[in-house]
């Protein structure tokens, strides 16, 4: 009888301790982004920012979406990566080089590299580029 009670006894020490080891290996692997996108002529935050992140090796989209009105972009992944961002606001027509109009946009881009349980934070500076003359 003392014989079944103490290997009952092992079993369930075992399998308490295997649970606890076990349960010791589930460690949160989320990296979470968070990308503040400023422009470079103000140095203001901007909202409305369409914001999209590639895995750099694959160029394979991970996920989009647009910056808050504190101009901050935030997500998060399961496991570390190398991602590029990219960052594209529309601001349409631009009379400063008079007479013509130019279409014209902001954007900008970074790499990131996620790492296991961090919070990355990454800003990108807004420049101005020209599409196209409008006549």
């Amino acid at each position: 009888m003392k014989k079944k009670i103490l290997a009952l006894a092992c079993l369930l020490l075992m399998g308490g301790l295997s649970v606890f080891f076990f349960g010791a290996c589930d460690k949160d692997t989320t990296c979470y982004v968070q990308i503040n996108v400023i422009d470079e002529e103000t140095k203001l935050p901007v909202s409305g920012v369409f914001v999209k992140i590639l895995d750099i090796d694959t160029s394979f989209g991970l996920t989009e979406g647009y910056t808050n009105p504190a101009g901050v972009f935030e997500t998060q992944f399961k496991a570390p990566a190398i991602l590029n961002v990219t960052a594209t606001y529309e601001t349409g027509y631009d009379s400063i080089y008079t007479p013509d109009l130019f279409y014209c946009y902001r954007k900008g881009n970074n790499t990131i590299r996620l790492k296991e349980g961090e919070t990355i934070t990454s800003t990108i500076n807004l420049e101005k580029e020209i599409i196209r003359e409008m006549y």
